[in-house]
C-alpha cells in the first residue's frame, strides 16, 4: 500500500467504527444484519469494522432480543441470534487535577460512566514531582479497590494551574518543565496518550458535558478558590486562546489603586474574592469557618460574602457582554456560600449586561464538585479518541459538594519547583 495512502484509510476507517458505535448506542443490542442495513456498510466492511472493535473489548457479543429482531431473533427452532451491544468495560479514560492545595483522580469507562474518584489534600509548597507521586498512589488504590485493570486506559487528561498552550509554547521555563514532568511521567508509567490543560479550563469543559451546563455549547465557567480563573466552553468546543491563556478573570483590574496581584498587576478581582482573601476578610482560618458564621448569620461574614459576589458578578457581566454565554456556572468554596454569595452576583449581572446577553441566561452553582476538572480530563481523552469518541455522555451521580478542608491531607513542607 502507498505510505501516502494509509492516512486516508485510516481515517475510513475511524470514520466506520464510530458509525457502528453510534447506531449500538442509540438503538441497543442489534444483530449484525441489522448493523449492516443500519450502518449502511457492505457486510464484509462492517464483519471486519465488528472484529475490530470486539477484539479491542469495545463490543460484547449477547443475545438479540427476540422482539427487536423481528424474524431474525431466532435461527431455525428458536436458537437465539448473537447480538452485539456496547461493551462499557471495553476501555478506560483517567483524570486528573493538580490544583493549588489538592490532587484529585476520577476514572470513567467508555460509556462516560464513572467508576472510581478520590483527592488528597497537600500543601501549596508541595513540588510537583510530589503531587505526581500523590496521583499515582491515588490511580493505584482506587484500582485495587474498585478491581479495574489499567491495562484498559486509553488516555489521561490532566488539569495544571495556570496556562497552558496547545502549541506548547510558555514563556516561563519552570512551567514549560511542570508541564514535561507531568506528561513524560504518565506516558513512561502508563504508556497512554497523555493531555495536559489547565485545571479550570478543564473544569469547564467537565460542567459543560456533565453538570450545571450539560447539554449546553456555550458555558462560562468561575472558579473561586484559593485562586480564581475561568473556564469557556464555546460552540461546544473549549477555548484556549491564541497563548492558553483565556479565562483569567481572577486577573482583571477590579481597583486600579488596589493591592499588588502575584500576576504583577494592581487590584485584580483575585486579590478580593479568592479564598484566602475572604479568610483575610472574615478573620479565620479555615474557609469551613467561614460557612459556620455565615450558617449563624454573623453580619461582618454576611457582608464579606455578599460584597465578593458583588464584584465578582461585575466582572462576569463584562465576560458575558463579551462572548455571551447560554450559562454561567460558579464553582470552588466561595461557592459553597450559596444565595449569600449568588443573589448579589446575580444582581450585578442583571445591571450590567445588555438585554441580549441577559435574556435566558442563567446563573448557576457547579454540580460536580471535588472532581470537576479531572472529569474535564476525562472529556479530553474521550474527545480524542476516534474510537470511544462515539460514546455519549451518560447521567451519573454527581460527587458530594464540600469544602476541601473535609479531604484527606498530605503534609509537605518543600517547594514548588
Amino acid at each position: 500500500m502507498p505510505k501516502d495512502a494509509a492516512g486516508p484509510l485510516r481515517l475510513l476507517r475511524e470514520t466506520n467504527q464510530e458509525r457502528v458505535l453510534t447506531v449500538l448506542r442509540t438503538q441497543g443490542v442489534l444483530t449484525r444484519a441489522q448493523l449492516t442495513e443500519r450502518t449502511g456498510l457492505s457486510r464484509a466492511t462492517l464483519s471486519s469494522i465488528v472484529q475490530d472493535l470486539l477484539a479491542a473489548d469495545m463490543l460484547t457479543e449477547t443475545a438479540a432480543n427476540a422482539g427487536k429482531a423481528g424474524s431474525e431473533g431466532h435461527r431455525g427452532r428458536g436458537r437465539p441470534v448473537s447480538g452485539l451491544t456496547l461493551n462499557p468495560k471495553g476501555g478506560l479514560a483517567l483524570g486528573m487535577d493538580l490544583g493549588h492545595r489538592f490532587v484529585q483522580v476520577t476514572i470513567a469507562n467508555v460509556a462516560h460512566e464513572i467508576v472510581a474518584s478520590g483527592g488528597v489534600t497537600c500543601s501549596e509548597r508541595a513540588p510537583w514531582s510530589r503531587r505526581l507521586e500523590l496521583a499515582l498512589a491515588l490511580v493505584s488504590e482506587l484500582a485495587t479497590r474498585h478491581q479495574l485493570s489499567l491495562a484498559a486506559l486509553a488516555g489521561i487528561g490532566v488539569g495544571v494551574v495556570g496556562p497552558v498552550s496547545e502549541t506548547g509554547g510558555h514563556r516561563r521555563p519552570s512551567r514549560a518543565t511542570r508541564i514535561e514532568l507531568v506528561r513524560d511521567g504518565l506516558t513512561e508509567r502508563f504508556g497512554v496518550p497523555v493531555y495536559v490543560d489547565n485545571n479550570t479550563r478543564l473544569a469547564a469543559l467537565g460542567e459543560a458535558i456533565w453538570g450545571a451546563g450539560a447539554g449546553l455549547d456555550n458555558v462560562l465557567y468561575l472558579r473561586l478558590s484559593y485562586g480564581v480563573g475561568g473556564g469557556l466552553v464555546l460552540g461546544g468546543h473549549l477555548f484556549s486562546g491564541a497563548g492558553g491563556a483565556a479565562g483569567e478573570l481572577g486577573h482583571i483590574t477590579v481597583d486600579p489603586a488596589g493591592p499588588r496581584c502575584a500576576c504583577g498587576g494592581r487590584g485584580c478581582l483575585e486579590r478580593y474574592v479568592s479564598v484566602d482573601a475572604i479568610l483575610e476578610q472574615c478573620g479565620v482560618r479555615r474557609f469551613d469557618d467561614v460557612l459556620h458564621r455565615l450558617a449563624e448569620g454573623d453580619p461582618a461574614v454576611r457582608t464579606v460574602i455578599s460584597t465578593a459576589g458583588t464584584r465578582i458578578g461585575q466582572v462576569v457581566a463584562a465576560a458575558c457582554n463579551t462572548v455571551n454565554p447560554e450559562t454561567v456556572v460558579i464553582g470552588g468554596e466561595l461557592a459553597l456560600a450559596g444565595a449569600q454569595l449568588l443573589d448579589p452576583l446575580r444582581q450585578a449581572v442583571r445591571q450590567h449586561t445588555h438585554t441580549e446577553v441577559r435574556q435566558g441566561l442563567r446563573i448557576e452553582p457547579a454540580a460536580l464538585g471535588h472532581d470537576d476538572a479531572a472529569r474535564g480530563g476525562i472529556a479530553l481523552v474521550l474527545r480524542r479518541s476516534p474510537v470511544l469518541a462515539g460514546y455519549p455522555a451518560a447521567p451519573s451521580a454527581p460527587a458530594p459538594v464540600a469544602s476541601r478542608d473535609q479531604l484527606p491531607h498530605v503534609p509537605d513542607a518543600q517547594e514548588i519547583s
